[in-house]
């Protein structure tokens, strides 16, 4: 009997225990931005995560409406803006468009995978213990929802007990390129595979590591799929490029030559995107900072950020986003260099975006485009 006393005390404090433990963090975010303006208590019955994106138009409404329950509810209840985009690049937006709600990253996107986000803008009601409570569009969620969940919830939790951050740092390359010529290059083993073109910059120096078809089509400013080449030629190579060097200002012509092969141009018919500019509203260089040696792309699900990059560029990683060649109509100045914020995931709002943020026309047409045949030249 007193066996079973003590193995039924030992029970309820292991449930205890680990009960405790599963309350500490049950969001996890990778860095607040900013607390809130609005919320006057610290421990808080009700938690309301607003998954948002900076590029997202109807988030926008949603958060103005969220913020006015905040203020309408500023104890007991808690909203955090939660976005998966750079945190400078969420710094920015924010700086333009005020708002009094708690802003946080999911840089690495677990939360949203753990809530299984699909469209934008969203909204799920944690209680204290992580129980959820509802979940659904942000404006469907009213005033009589927290009345409710309020008087059937009275157990608070500390913001900073609610929320487990873990901060995200960008993984730097940290060895050192040196390089003694302006291109070299190293042919890498047969079995290693690579999903997608590696790039790198750092130290003065440009690295390609991936097969010839994805190099190429990143250097030609490409669909890679308008790359032709035999299995044969398409190896797996690490290219390395001094910045301003020749070598680096004519990159595929460095290549060709190094590889010994030829070039052909062909003309090909099918739908491509055609980008036609007549009044160019490109953002400068200032509206994003990352830094020398960050990368210069950050590429969501739905959105892309870029930094010091040329239309070009943004034409090269959209045409291989969205699997469709990309031309540019009439327009000759595509290598100069601005920031950028572009939302690719659903057309309509990408075309939106792009007229009224850059002055980019953008339609779908059938018509000719550039294949380019990669051939061994003749011993």
């Amino acid at each position: 009997m007193i066996l079973k006393m003590k193995l039924r005390k030992l029970l309820i404090f292991l449930f205890v225990f680990f009960s405790s433990l599963v309350i500490f963090g049950q969001i996890k975010v990778s860095e607040f931005i900013q607390t809130s303006k609005l919320s006057e208590t610290d421990n808080n019955a009700l938690y309301f995560i607003d998954f948002w994106a900076t590029w997202c138009g109807p988030c926008i409404h949603a958060s103005k409406y969220l913020e006015t329950l905040q203020k309408q509810n500023p104890n007991n209840f808690y909203i955090i803006s939660l976005t998966k985009e750079n945190p400078e690049a969420v710094k920015q937006f924010i700086r333009k468009h005020k708002t009094g709600l708690a802003i946080a990253i999911d840089f690495k996107g677990e939360t949203y995978r753990k809530h299984k986000v699909l469209s934008l803008p969203y909204g799920v009601l944690y209680n204290a213990e992580g129980t959820k409570l509802w979940e659904g569009h942000p404006a469907e969620f009213k005033q009589y929802h927290i009345k409710r969940y309020l008087k059937r919830n009275s157990k608070r939790i500390a913001v900073n007990e609610m929320f487990q951050t873990s901060i995200y740092k960008e993984e730097t390359s940290k060895e050192a390129f040196v390089l003694n010529k302006d291109f070299e290059f190293f042919r890498l083993k047969e079995d290693l595979n690579f999903n997608s073109l590696q790039i790198k910059k750092l130290n003065g120096v440009l690295e390609l590591k991936g097969n010839l078809k994805d190099i190429l089509a990143y250097t030609l400013h490409v669909y890679k799929k308008q790359i032709n080449l035999s299995e044969d030629l398409n190896e797996s190579y690490q290219m390395q490029f001094k910045l301003d060097s020749n070598a680096f200002f004519n990159q595929t012509e460095t290549i060709m030559k190094a590889l010994s092969i030829n070039k052909q141009l062909v003309k090909d018919k099918g739908e491509v995107l055609v980008f036609n500019i007549v009044k160019p509203t490109f953002w400068d260089t200032r509206q994003i900072e990352w830094g020398n040696d960050s990368p210069h792309f950050l590429i969501g699900e739905a959105d892309i950020q870029a930094d010091n990059v040329s239309l070009s560029r943004v034409k090269y990683q959209l045409s291989n986003l969205l699997e469709t060649p990309v031309l540019l109509e009439d327009y000759v100045d595509d290598s100069k260099l601005h920031d950028w914020q572009i939302h690719y995931k659903y057309f309509d709002l990408m075309v939106a975006n792009m007229n009224d943020n850059y002055g980019i026309k953008i339609e779908k047409k059938i018509t000719d485009y550039t294949q380019y045949v990669i051939t061994k030249k003749a011993p």
